[in-house]
């Protein structure tokens, strides 16, 4: 081999080894994306999923113990850790009462979201919860019902 083709053949080893290196900070690049930024946002939706369904899970619990208890003015529940007991107002359907605003009901029947991240704002019986501004849920005291949005 003459000296001009082993240096051609180093060149293009060279190339290769940057073009592999190039190769593998990119996908470096895109795993340390999906790890750090995507999969956290995939859990904090997961945790606000789970948030409404206990809401809606303490719904019909109150409803239930409306049920049961004669159809009272108030209901008191017990949660989980068997300490603590909240005093829940129902409406005359049966459901959680908006009468005392929409985020002392959330305090009373929903999950530990922060309350600065939590806006509420009550309409016409309803209740709607936004999370860091954006839509989350409603409230319909009347028929009970939970939509999330």
């Amino acid at each position: 081999m003459t000296r001009a083709a082993t240096d051609e053949r180093k060149g293009i080893q060279r190339l290769q080894n940057i073009l592999v290196v190039l190769l593998l900070l990119v996908l470096a690049a895109v795993a340390a994306r999906m790890v750090l930024v995507e999969e956290p946002q995939k859990w904090r939706q997961a945790e606000l999923d789970i948030a409404v369904s206990r809401f809606i899970d303490s719904l019909w619990l109150a409803r239930t113990e409306w049920m049961r208890r004669g159809k009272p003015k108030e209901v008191a529940l017990l949660y989980e850790n068997k300490e603590q007991q909240t005093t829940v107002v129902m409406n005359e359907q049966g459901w959680p009462s908006v009468e005392p605003g929409c985020l002392q009901l959330w305090q009373h029947l929903g999950s530990n979201v922060p309350g600065s991240a939590l806006d509420t704002e009550l309409e016409n019986g309803n209740c709607h919860y936004r999370i860091n501004q954006k839509p989350w849920f409603s409230y319909k005291s009347d028929r009970g019902q939970v939509v999330r949005k």
